[in-house]
């Protein structure tokens, strides 16, 4: 059985690079074979790109929906990658990160999104000043303390 996507009226996905955009009704998509896909949902906007963690996921997202400038997009996601990687110590964060890398290799970058996202809410988490404290660094957040 293949992925189905569940869309909403003119909600937008993308499969294999290519954009489609449903019509006014909810509709239900099948993807019978294997397809690089992301819905509207989790597709993030380059404005949206404005930590270390969203850069990340928007340098794979492009490898994922811009093929022609695969190599271009991957030279980003891997000078973004090395620092990351280095500034979080939270154990289960640099697991995360680490699967997100694995699935970037073997190509598979919605996994590697997906991997990402729970980075993503623990930055998010500590870039928020109401629960970081004081003259806390964001190195010294991701260390988990």
């Amino acid at each position: 059985m293949g992925l189905k996507l569940k869309l909403k009226p003119f909600e937008k996905f993308i499969v294999n690079g290519v954009v489609i955009e449903n019509g006014r009704h909810r509709n239900t998509v099948t993807v019978a074979n294997h397809a690089q896909v992301m819905t509207g949902r989790s597709i993030m906007q380059l404005e949206e790109a404005n930590s270390p963690a969203r850069r990340t996921y928007f340098a794979i997202q492009c490898m994922l929906i811009d093929p022609p400038r695969m190599a271009e997009h991957r030279r980003t996601y891997e000078m973004l990658i090395g620092p990351l990687s280095e500034a979080v110590t939270d154990t289960e964060m640099a697991r995360h990160l680490a699967e997100a890398a694995a699935h970037v290799r073997d190509g598979d970058h919605y996994k590697a999104l997906a991997a990402l996202r729970p980075v993503i809410a623990y930055e998010t988490g500590l870039l928020d000043d109401d629960r970081r404290p004081a003259g806390m660094t964001l190195p010294e957040a991701f260390a988990g303390g």
